[in-house]
């Protein structure tokens, strides 16, 4: 019987005998093998045991552009998420012109370039109003302002003006469309621009009637009142 060197994974050919005796064959030259390498390493002289440097790590340019990415991504997701609960625009020649009698917050269909324009502060209220559908089921946003985007190319432009529908529950949407079709001087416009907590655009809207001249200058004699006594109250304050 010759001893085989062979691994044990390729002794089929052999009987269960000669199997166990290559077995065994094969474990001795492993320790024998290993005691070698452990004497020779040993008697290696000093200055070859120093660790010697390793090759400088270069990553796949794919890797680095995957994790480049993602650091911008998580940079925006700071961005936006710091842009929840601000005020994005105001509507005050709606507080001057006209009186409010009922508030709704409602939603409104946009699209992307939209977003990233009042992101970038790209919104006027000024002149926008609110008009319901023939059936009262829907109401849709009109005359109101978003700039064009800064980096966005020409064909995914929106239209500055664009009619933009409100996401309102129907039953609200047909209760304020009736008053303002059955009382005149009744109107919608909207107040108040923002995102709420979700990091959404929500619109503050207003069911409200129009001022005349006299009502308009006795709001200004409150207004001066008010803050007159809010003047004298601090300065009361102050000296005390």
């Amino acid at each position: 019987f010759k001893f085989s060197t062979a691994p044990p994974s390729t002794l089929s050919h052999l009987t269960m005998a000669d199997r166990y005796i290559s077995r065994q064959h094969w474990l001795l030259l492993l320790i024998l093998t290993s005691i070698g390498c452990v004497r020779g390493f040993s008697a290696l002289p000093a200055q070859t045991l120093t660790r010697q440097p390793s090759p400088k790590w270069t990553p796949h340019p794919l890797l680095v552009e995957s994790s480049t990415a993602l650091f911008f991504a998580k940079k925006k997701k700071e961005k936006e998420k710091g842009q929840a609960g601000r005020t994005v625009a105001v509507n005050r020649i709606a507080y001057r012109n006209f009186e409010i009698i009922e508030t709704l917050e409602a939603g409104v269909s946009l699209k992307g370039t939209e977003v990233k324009a009042i992101r970038d502060g790209k919104l006027n209220l000024r002149d926008g109003y609110i008009r319901p559908s023939s059936n009262f089921k829907s109401c849709s946003l009109h005359n109101v302002h978003i700039g064009k985007h800064a980096t966005a190319g020409a064909y995914f432009q929106h239209e500055e003006r664009r009619v933009r529908p409100l996401l309102l529950h129907k039953a609200q949407a047909r209760k304020w469309a009736q008053q303002t079709d059955r009382q005149p001087g009744m109107t919608m416009v909207p107040l108040k621009a923002y995102f709420n907590k979700d990091n959404k655009l929500k619109l503050e809207i207003a069911l409200c009637r129009g001022k005349n001249v006299r009502d308009k200058r006795a709001t200004i004699r409150e207004r001066d009142a008010k803050r007159e006594s809010q003047r004298i109250i601090k300065s009361f304050r102050v000296g005390s």
